[in-house]
């Protein structure tokens, strides 16, 4: 019969291979953690403080979120901070799938998926029908500032989850690897495309919306509810 110490020693082993086995997704989920709450969280509230500063005529209207233009809330302040984090660890555990997939040197990584997640997520940030690009100009800014947030997101989750789990070298397979690649290619040239577009009409609708109603229902007032008739 075995002794009680072999018999602890078969689990304990499964374990600790299950916790060796982890480190990757684990080194995602920090690195994407720690990536979203600067990007995401503080990111975001200095890019809207400085939106706010350069358009100080749209101090206490109200944006598409009902949050009041010119005052920084506790409330709002965590909700980025959560919203951040939250979405850091699904972008974390999204680069440790595609790094390798990247047809780029292992440096410009980081920026290639910062500007993967513009072309794509950034499509459901910047959103045509928010009246809040309409409120605040000029929005050629507005939208460089948030798509700066993807660039930093993108070299912080490159270089912490290099850190914490350095890319392996993977066996080589030149046709999915081509296949790969050519998938990433149309969906970047996709995500340019609708961008594009996107910047076009938001360009063409800023300084419509005075104040925003929320819940994406659109201007509360509009510029030309204040316009002699």
């Amino acid at each position: 019969m075995e002794s009680p110490e072999v018999m602890d020693a078969a689990p304990r082993s499964f374990l600790r291979g299950i916790w060796r086995a982890s480190a990757p997704m684990r080194g995602a989920v920090v690195s994407g953690a720690i990536a979203g709450v600067i990007s995401g969280g503080v990111g975001s509230r200095v890019v809207m403080r400085i939106i706010a500063l350069a358009n100080p005529d749209a101090d206490g209207v109200q944006t598409d979120s009902e949050a009041t233009v010119g005052q920084i809330t506790l409330d709002g302040t965590m909700t980025l901070l959560i919203l951040g984090t939250i979405a850091g660890v699904m972008g974390g555990v999204v680069y440790l799938g595609v790094r390798r997939w990247l047809p780029v040197p292992t440096v410009w990584k980081g920026p290639a998926y910062g500007v993967l997640t513009l072309l794509t997520v950034g499509q459901l940030l910047f959103d045509r029908a928010n009246p809040d690009f309409q409120i605040f100009e000029p929005v050629l800014i507005v939208l460089a500032l948030f798509s700066l947030l993807f660039l930093v997101n993108g070299l912080l989750v490159s270089g912490l989850l290099g850190r914490f789990h350095p890319e392996p070298a993977y066996p080589s397979s030149l046709r999915v690897s081509r296949v790969v690649t050519g998938v990433i290619a149309v969906v970047c040239l996709l995500g340019v495309f609708a961008h594009t577009m996107t910047t076009v009409q938001m360009i063409d609708d800023e300084g419509s919306c005075l104040s925003a109603k929320g819940g994406g229902a659109g201007c509360a007032v509009k510029t030309s509810d204040l316009a002699p008739p």
